[in-house]
């Protein structure tokens, strides 16, 4: 932001002016920084162990914005898995279960991603609000549903390998003698990229984790030399 220019009067000499630039920083950014790292803080505090570090550093992160906004626009990739495995539910005869595993993982994904951010939401809410909620019963449902959701996408996205790697590369186009041995290019290829993205996604999560779990580490190690 720029400021108004000094002024400097001297006897024999005209005046002066000195321009000065004052660059202010975003006092929410200031402020969603310095809670997380004082949330980092008192989680390591707080835990005791590595695991349960980890897994409070990331209900931290998981509450900022960047995680929010992340989340909405990571529910495209089911939603895309819901159409395609709807519009090519019959084009994939050399492995029918591949159009199937994308209906069925789109739509218990894009739940699990709906339950995320209603949680967001109702975070949010419970921030901005002073009023004390007991939503325990709540909470208790939303946590075993977010199990459920967790165990079964992860059997289903195994099926999902299994079912694809299993398919080697198909014929795209129906043969003349051999009529089911295809699969459509849309259904194989994006089943294929879906599948990279997931585990894209997983290698994020344990490269953060493991920082975490190391920070976590050293952290403890020094407080116990200093005391020691």
């Amino acid at each position: 932001m720029r400021r108004p220019s000094s002024v400097v009067h001297s006897p024999s000499e005209k005046p002066q002016y000195y321009g000065s630039f004052v660059l202010w920083t975003d006092p929410t950014e200031v402020d969603n920084a310095v809670s997380v790292y004082v949330g980092l803080v008192e989680a390591s505090d707080e835990a005791g162990s590595p695991c349960d570090f980890v897994h409070r550093a990331f209900i931290i992160f998981g509450r900022t914005l960047p995680a929010t906004i992340f989340l909405g626009l990571l529910l495209a990739l089911p939603v895309t898995m819901i159409i395609i495995g709807v519009k090519y539910l019959e084009e994939c005869p050399r492995e029918p279960k591949l159009p199937i595993y994308l209906l069925v993982g789109g739509c218990f994904g894009g739940l699990k991603l709906l339950l995320l951010l209603c949680e967001q939401a109702r975070k949010l809410r419970d921030d901005d609000d002073e009023t004390i909620h007991d939503d325990s019963e709540l909470l208790t449902m939303t946590k075993v549903a977010h199990v459920c959701l967790s165990l079964f996408l992860c059997v289903w996205f195994g099926f999902g390998n299994f079912w694809l790697f299993g398919v080697g590369i198909p014929k795209f186009k129906a043969p003349l003698h051999e009529p089911r041995n295809w699969c459509d290019r849309v259904v194989f290829t994006f089943t294929f990229w879906q599948i990279v993205i997931c585990y894209i996604l997983l290698a994020i999560v344990f490269v953060f984790g493991t920082s975490f779990c190391v920070c976590f580490t050293v952290v403890r190690c020094k407080k116990d030399v200093e005391k020691g």
